[in-house]
């Protein structure tokens, strides 16, 4: 696991910005990227990826086509001929394919969240990432709920800057409760919830120990000024927002400097 590339506070636009344009489109991920993040911050983008019949990465958040395309039916059952004739959002955008998107973002980094718990959706972005730049390559990180992915991932190539799997940020999170942090998993970009069924994951202490081993800590899902700042007080490094621009805004307010 590489270490970060900067210090600075990370606002991480979920989906391309899932609140401010169709979520996964290359329509969405273009508007974030003018949003204005202050002077201590910095624009992060993420896209969610599946893999098609043929084994290629589109950017679909969903198994199934109906909720956020003119399709039906399952992704995984489509070649990627077939999926590209599809529409994502209402702006008629052809479905992204992952080339696409690591091009658009250009040299901000670019949170992956496989969704597929086939370990060929692993072997796909590694096929596809070593296509891309030196520098393109390190700013990806991987992301995915499936503790399988996660580890398949680190397996395959060690050099993949990796998110922490749901299983590690639980025994991390149960740990500090104990004040055992030097037993907990290290070496990841810890990206948890602010909180979980009632209990605080984001604290000074679960930040403060992720830091004091040089690792990250983004919340997800902050949309509001006040609550990204409290979290930064508190020691976290980024926050994943579905209103990257108008967080930026708020943050880059006198209002948010005071």
């Amino acid at each position: 696991m590489l270490p970060s590339m900067s210090s600075a506070f990370t606002v991480v636009a979920k989906a391309g910005g899932s609140a401010e344009g169709a979520e996964n489109t290359c329509e969405a991920i273009a508007a974030a990227l003018t949003a204005p993040p202050p002077p201590w911050a910095q624009l992060a983008i993420e896209v969610d990826l599946r893999l098609s019949a043929d084994d290629k990465l589109v950017a679909l958040h969903d198994a199934t086509l109906e909720r956020t395309t003119n399709g039906v039916g399952s992704v995984r059952e489509l070649p990627l001929v077939r999926l590209r004739e599809l529409h994502a959002g209402p702006g008629k955008e052809r479905i992204p394919r992952f080339e696409e998107v690591s091009e658009l973002v250009g040299e901000h980094d670019l949170v992956i969240d496989l969704h597929d718990r086939d370990v060929a959706a692993v072997e796909a972005l590694l096929r596809a990432r070593e296509r891309l730049p030196l520098a393109a390559r390190q700013r990806m990180i991987l992301a995915s709920e499936h503790e399988g992915i996660v580890q398949a991932a680190r397996r395959l190539d060690p050099g993949l800057r990796s998110a922490a799997s749901p299983r590690e940020a639980w025994r991390k999170l149960l740990l500090g409760r104990l004040h055992l942090e030097r037993w907990a998993p290290r070496g990841h970009t810890w990206m948890v919830p602010v909180r979980h069924r009632g209990i605080e994951v984001v604290t000074q202490r679960f930040a403060e120990s992720a830091r004091h081993v040089g690792d990250e800590v983004w919340a997800y899902v902050v949309d509001e000024a006040p609550e990204t700042e409290r979290l930064r007080r508190l020691g976290a490094t980024g926050c994943f927002t579905t209103r990257p621009r108008a967080l930026c805004t708020g943050l880059s307010s006198p209002a948010a400097a005071r």
